[in-house]
This record gives C-alpha cells, sequence and structure tokens, in this order.
C-alpha cells in the first residue's frame, strides 16, 4: 500500500465497517486537492511549512553513520543515546557546513584559520543540548627508516600537536584591534591518525543562539606540543579549508561540519513497559495476531495488518535521504463479546462490551486501535538544503487492542 492509503486508514473511524481489501487509492491520486490536503498535513507533522526543494548537498558521512545507528537501536526512544556524547533529550541533529567566504583569504595558513556557520534555521522553541565541530584529517605518514608509534616518548612528541577552538567573541580590525576570543575546546592530536577531530564548541553555539547578530564564527589553531617542532608537518593534515583546484566533489565529503543536537519538546516521555526493546514488542504482538480468529459471519477480530509507506509514490524522496520508506500498519478488526485475553483489553473496554452486549443502543462496541506505537529516524534536507537527523514518536504501530 502506498501514503494515500494511510491517509484513508487513519481518517476512518476505527470501529466503522471499512475494509482493508476495499480501499481504492485511485480515487485518492486522482484528487489532488485531497492529496494537496494531505501532503500539507505531513509536512505540518514534520515542521515544515512548505516542502523542501533542496539543491544538491552532500551527505556528510557522519550524519548517515548517525541514522545506522539509530536505526539499529533495540531500546523505542526519540532521544539520541550516543555514547560518550551528553545529548540527553536531543531528538534532532542538523549539521552546518563551514560557509566559504572573502574573509577566508585573511587567513592563509592551516595553522589559523576562521570557520563560519549560518545556524539561522534552527526555530527559536528547540532547545540546544550539545554541540560538536567535526574537523577531518588526512594522515602524516612517517618518513621510511624513521620511528614509527611504538617510538620512545621523546621521538613521538614531533607527531603530537594542539588543537584549539575559540568562540569569536568581537572581531578585529586590521591594524587598529585584535579580536577578543575566548578558548572553548582544545585537544592533543596525533597528525599520523586519520579519525575525524570533534570538538566540544556549546558555549557558542549557545551565544550564537541567543544573539545571531553575534556570530562571527569560531577560530581554530594548531599549535605543536614540543615547540621544537617545525610546524610544516601540520601544514595539510586538518581539512580546514579547500585547497587549491579542489573541486566540490573533492572537498565537500571533507569539509569542516558543525553538529547541534536540539530537543524540540515534541515529544512525551517514555516510562517502564515502553522502553522494551523493539523486537520483543513486534514478536508480542506477532504472536497476539496469530492468535485471532475469525469469527462466524466473516469478520476477523481485531490485529494488526500490514501497511508500508513509500515516500517515493509521493515525490518525497528527493528531500528525504532515508529512509526510503518504513511499515507503518494499522489497526483493524472486531471486539467481540466476551473480549479474549489475546485482544489486548483494558478492564473499560471490557465492561463497555458487556453492556453493549445487553444493550447495543446505550453504547457502542469497544474500538480497535493501536496500543503500542514504535518511533522512527528519518535523515532528510530542509528547507534550507541543510542535512537533518530527527527521531519521529509514534509512527508505526507494534500492537492493536480493543478500547
Amino acid at each position: 500500500m502506498v501514503l494515500p492509503v494511510l491517509l484513508a486508514t487513519l481518517h476512518q473511524p476505527a470501529c466503522s465497517s471499512f475494509s482493508s481489501k476495499s480501499a481504492n487509492t485511485n480515487s485518492l491520486k486522482e484528487n489532488s486537492e485531497v492529496l494537496a490536503n494531505v501532503e500539507a498535513s505531513l509536512l505540518s507533522m514534520f515542521g515544515f511549512k512548505k516542502r523542501p526543494r533542496p539543491a544538491k548537498v552532500v551527505v556528510p558521512e557522519a550524519m548517515l553513520e548517525l541514522y545506522r545507528k539509530q536505526t539499529g537501536f533495540e531500546v523505542d526512544t526519540t532521544a539520541l543515546p550516543l555514547p560518550g556524547r551528553h545529548t540527553r533529550t536531543a531528538n534532532t541533529v542538523r549539521s552546518f557546513p563551514h560557509v566559504e567566504s572573502s574573509a577566508d583569504a585573511r587567513f592563509p595558513s592551516q595553522q589559523k584559520f576562521r570557520l563560519a556557520f549560518d545556524i539561522k534555521n534552527i526555530p527559536k522553541g528547540e532547545k540546544l543540548k550539545a554541540a560538536e565541530l567535526q574537523i577531518n584529517r588526512q594522515p602524516v605518514i612517517p618518513e621510511a627508516g624513521k620511528e614509527t608509534r611504538r617510538s620512545n616518548a621523546g621521538l613521538s612528541r614531533r607527531y603530537l600537536f594542539w588543537l584549539l577552538v575559540h568562540d569569536i567573541v568581537k572581531p578585529g580590525i586590521h591594524g587598529r584591534r585584535e579580536p577578543i576570543i575566548r578558548l572553548i575546546d582544545s585537544k592533543v592530536i596525533d597528525i599520523r591518525d586519520d579519525n575525524p577531530v570533534i570538538l566540544d564548541v556549546v558555549p557558542a553555539v549557545e551565544r550564537w543562539i541567543e544573539t545571531p547578530n553575534e556570530n562571527h564564527g569560531l577560530l581554530i589553531e594548531v599549535m605543536p606540543v614540543d615547540n621544537n617542532i617545525n610546524m610544516s608537518k601540520s601544514e595539510n593534515h586538518l581539512r580546514l579549508r579547500r585547497e587549491i583546484n579542489e573541486d566540490d566533489r573533492e572537498w565537500l565529503p571533507k569539509q569542516p561540519i558543525l553538529f547541534t543536537y536540539t530537543d524540540d519538546g515534541k515529544n512525551r516521555p517514555r516510562y517502564g513497559e515502553e522502553i522494551v526493546s523493539r523486537s520483543k514488542r513486534a514478536s508480542q504482538s506477532s504472536k497476539r495476531a496469530a492468535q485471532s480468529r475469525k469469527r462466524k459471519e466473516g469478520r476477523e477480530n481485531c490485529r494488526r495488518y500490514p501497511l508500508y509507506v513509500d515516500f517515493q509514490d509521493v515525490g518525497w524522496n528527493d528531500w528525504i535521504v532515508a529512509p526510503p520508506g518504513y511499515d507503518a500498519f494499522y489497526c483493524h478488526g472486531d471486539c467481540p463479546f466476551p473480549l479474549a485475553d489475546h485482544l489486548n483489553s483494558t478492564n473499560h473496554a471490557i465492561v463497555q462490551t458487556l453492556v453493549n452486549s445487553v444493550n447495543p443502543s446505550a453504547v457502542p462496541k469497544a474500538c480497535c486501535v493501536p496500543t503500542s506505537l514504535t518511533s522512527i529516524s528519518m535523515l532528510y534536507l530542509d528547507e534550507e538544503s541543510k542535512v537533518v537527523l530527527k527521531n519521529y514518536q509514534d509512527m508505526a504501530v507494534l500492537g492493536c487492542g480493543c478500547r
């Protein structure tokens, strides 16, 4: 099934005579007004005022890796549980590449360079939980016959450098005033390594969000641990700037990236049984569905049905990077008297069904509705072609029951 059927299902009263087998997908596809309303509603749910029309963007490998981690995480949570990172309740990650400008020419050396980031598209209502600067690098290979990684401490120091990141509080004026800068993080790096360097830049991003007009970027400095070492060894190690004649295809995957982790405040906290593993709950739901049996009149008891939402069917695959679609599922079926245990009913539903069996005109039957839902992760391009990873709560049905 495709997205139009999803909306037809979701807007149909749960206890009505809707038949999943008779859903007419063509009638919805042919009704442009209905599809426009459907698209507008879904875009609003995703936090957009209009459909993104992204330009060509290279998705950072770090964002793809974050997405892979989220989709493989067993516990159902909309927070971003990243080892070693204090993201807390953050459910949204945005990536911002360095904005190249004529100001870059004022920093001809790789030893000191300014990085500028435009973060204006972070919604005002979102709370910043973490912010990281990722700088990629290419390793310096020791000369043949020289010391190796197991060399004594004195020889190894020649490959160790300080990497400092400063918040530019106030820019300087050439020949008149030095800039006012604030050191916010530092790391000792080994220039023989090729792993990206991650720096904590929360203080700077918090200040930029509070006073957008005072965002003057970050100043990056590289200094040897041993003051007797010549800086030439590190000149091309950190990828702070584009090299001469380096085109977009080569540069964009290597460029410095600022990642912000925010909480949009839209998700309710989950407790206890709600945080059991997805696979366990899906297994329990499958067992309950298998127990469901047909009644004599041919109607099926309440259970979960398959429903795949394909983003390509509505032309959203140009701004949704991943997934291409997802299994949403839906609930449908009868809640007969007496309610069996496998129908996952509440005490109230049992009482309501009992009263209905005695006096059908007094109260309706209990409804077949989702009783357990799970979140999904989406990697997409927003209205300004920024790459965003966001966890959306209650997007897929895990279990159905009578309520």
